[in-house]
């Protein structure tokens, strides 16, 4: 699903709109379907509450979709927040007014462009061997810091940031790995036309108000499901996370 996230706002709400113009014409033909069936006896009917059992299925399969992704979202930021800090206080202590250490400098500039260039551009869920390269490099830097005879607390604290921004940065690959499972978004868009046609069996014999009950849903659930897309992945769309800026 990750492909449908990344695609223009307008163009995801046109592929959910015909997703759901299609849902509408399938839901009509059993609407069609269950009115021939047997007209007049009321026994081949479902009762109204059966629709309501369905639909609300549709809504706890919803509901628990958009906690995930807001969830998802809040480690997403979290991990960039601490990618960043890490990022500036590393930057931080070897500038010219601690350390004045150039390489570190350049390296840390170095990921930070590799990161945006080779891992955010994949919704940064692969990890970039040019990133690999460029953390063994500032690995290498941080330890040369002790043959410098820097402090042990500042030797410590480097240290101790350098472990904070590789996990974070494997926690960043690991949400964009899988933000939110692609067979939740199966089984919603499955309840979705399921409650298109229980609403449909339930309206057999009031042919037009099926219509038009068939027609409010569809509308409704076409623009809650668009709604939730727009926010599905953390690192993709009009609500993508800043990973990173510029040091």
């Amino acid at each position: 699903m990750t492909p449908v996230f990344a695609l223009h706002p307008l163009l995801m709400l046109a592929l959910f709109g015909g997703l759901g113009l299609t849902s509408y014409a399938i839901s009509l033909a059993f609407l069609s379907h269950f009115g021939s069936d047997q007209p007049g006896n009321a026994e081949s009917l479902p009762v109204p509450n059966f629709a309501a059992t369905i639909t609300t299925v549709w809504a706890l399969a919803m509901g628990f979709t958009a906690a995930e992704i807001w969830s998802v979202n809040a480690q997403a930021k979290a991990a960039s927040a601490a990618e960043r800090s890490a990022i500036a206080r590393i930057g931080g202590i070897a500038a010219p007014s601690l350390l004045d250490n150039a390489q570190i400098i350049e390296t840390i500039a170095a990921y930070q462009d590799a990161v945006m260039r080779y891992e955010i551009g994949s919704q940064g869920m692969r990890p970039s061997p040019e990133v690999d390269t460029i953390i063994e490099h500032l690995r290498a830097s941080i330890f040369s810091l002790a043959q410098a005879r820097v402090p042990d607390a500042i030797l410590h604290k480097v240290i101790m940031d350098f472990d904070e921004l590789q996990d974070a940065r494997a926690t960043r690959m690991a949400i964009g790995n899988a933000p939110v499972s692609d067979y939740k978004w199966y089984l919603v868009i499955f309840l979705t036309l399921l409650s298109q046609v229980a609403l449909a069996a339930v309206h057999a014999d009031r042919r037009h108000g099926g219509q038009r009950a068939i027609a409010i849903f569809t509308f409704a659930s076409t623009v809650s499901i668009w709604l939730l897309a727009l926010h599905a992945h953390p690192y993709v769309g009009i609500s993508a996370i800043s990973v990173i800026e510029p040091f």
